[in-house]
């Protein structure tokens, strides 16, 4: 009891944390408690971070589809510099954080967005719903969601063409299957994918297993966990 009242008020005043070898700004009110005690007892998006450093390899191209507080493909980078990095990140509020991280860590792989990746078309905006979690904000509407802002869009096909990502990372609470039903995903090796069966379901998880399926991605059980599904290409 005493450890976790230590630790609740040290979340209270701290604004740097290490998480994994990498240096995390923790200010500001996107922050939530419950997101800083996950870094500080190092729960903090783990099974993305374990499946990707196992399938990521050296010269990949890697795209990431919500970056959050740029955690994931912050250590990424480190484990493997010479990885090309982009991340596309909806939540304007995220942005100067995952800036600071990446300053931070000299991180200089990574090209950092401030949009929507959508099938069939973008170049408009999309409205993306504000949570007080960052992590439950969404293009989806929903309960807790007290506001929206308009963000730009792009286009996820033409994404895909362009930079040919070798493995793509995708958590974007419930938008997975606006964005990957019916893609075509045959250029990626890998793909770290969360599912939010709370916002989809099963008939879009199906959709989006058969589009991973039809480019010859299947599961990696050992990469796995309950809503973190690891991918990679079966030939």
């Amino acid at each position: 009891m005493l450890a976790k009242i230590i630790r609740r008020l040290r979340a209270r005043f701290i604004t740097r944390l290490d998480y994994r070898g990498i240096t995390v700004p923790v200010h500001g009110a996107h922050v939530i408690r419950p997101i800083k005690e996950e870094l500080m007892t190092g729960r903090y998006e783990v099974p993305e971070i374990t499946a990707l450093q196992a399938l990521l390899r050296p010269g990949d191209r890697m795209l990431e589809i919500g970056g959050g507080l740029g955690v994931v493909s912050g250590l990424a980078a480190k484990a493997v510099p010479d990885a090309v990095i982009e991340s596309y990140e909806a939540n304007p509020a995220l942005i100067a954080a995952i800036d600071e991280l990446h300053e931070l860590n000299g991180l200089r792989s990574i090209t950092l967005h401030n949009r929507i990746l959508v099938q069939g078309g973008g170049g408009g905006a999309r409205d993306f719903h504000l949570h007080h979690s960052f992590a439950e904000s969404s293009i989806v509407p929903g309960e807790g969601k007290d506001r929206s802002v308009p963000v730009p869009t792009e286009d996820f096909a033409a994404k895909l063409k362009s930079f040919r990502p070798h493995v793509l990372v995708v958590d974007i609470e419930g938008g997975e299957d606006e964005l990957l039903s019916g893609a075509d995903l045959a250029g990626l090796r890998a793909l770290v994918l969360e599912l939010h069966p709370r916002v989809i379901d099963r008939a879009a998880e199906k959709r989006i297993l058969d589009a991973c399926a039809a480019a010859g991605l299947y599961p990696r059980f050992d990469l796995s966990t309950a809503n973190v599904v690891a991918f990679e290409r079966v030939d």
